[in-house]
């Protein structure tokens, strides 16, 4: 659609030898290039974000945000984990900020359009990790959702554990 009504505009140009419609083609065009950066600009901050594998590797809380109240508070006083660049995996069940117990266990990064992790750990097994997290992506970040049977849903960021109180 674009290069036939620039060509007809410049044949208009060239038969009639009026300037118009030389100008008409140059300000379709510009639009035209206004309006593909413009889409370039929109698809950065509405795209949601590619995930490589070292995205995955760093500490994971719970994230108070997603359900907000007590629960989400005493989840986050209480489980966090780490995943390691060796694919090792540290479930931590803490008070506050003492590690009460480690279970430790390691991961496999399937290749998918985003990696996705498969858990694997020897006993005792923990509910909350009882089966592999789904990996939900946002514009700017990424999080797990672990299912557990005595939460439902458990939701998980990256960040480093601070003080809530």
């Amino acid at each position: 659609m674009i290069v036939p009504l620039t060509a007809i505009l410049l044949l208009l140009w060239f038969i009639t030898k009026k300037k118009i419609f030389g100008k008409i083609a140059g300000w379709y065009w510009i639009g035209f290039l206004l309006f593909v950066v413009f889409l370039c600009i929109l698809d950065v901050f509405t795209s949601k974000k590619k995930i490589e594998k070292e995205d995955i590797y760093g500490d994971y809380i719970i994230d108070r945000e997603k359900f907000p109240g007590k629960q989400a508070d005493w989840q986050y006083n209480h489980y966090r984990y780490s995943i390691t660049k060796d694919n090792k995996m540290y479930f931590y069940i803490t008070n506050k900020e003492k590690i009460v117990k480690t279970i430790k266990g390691t991961i496999k990064l399937n290749n998918y359009a985003n990696p996705r992790i498969e858990l694997f750990f020897e006993d005792p097994k923990f509910h909350i990790i009882e089966e592999d997290p789904t990996l939900y992506r946002e514009i700017w970040s990424f999080y797990y959702v672990f299912y557990s049977n005595k939460y439902q849903n458990v939701f998980f960021k990256k960040g480093s554990w601070k003080s809530i109180d």
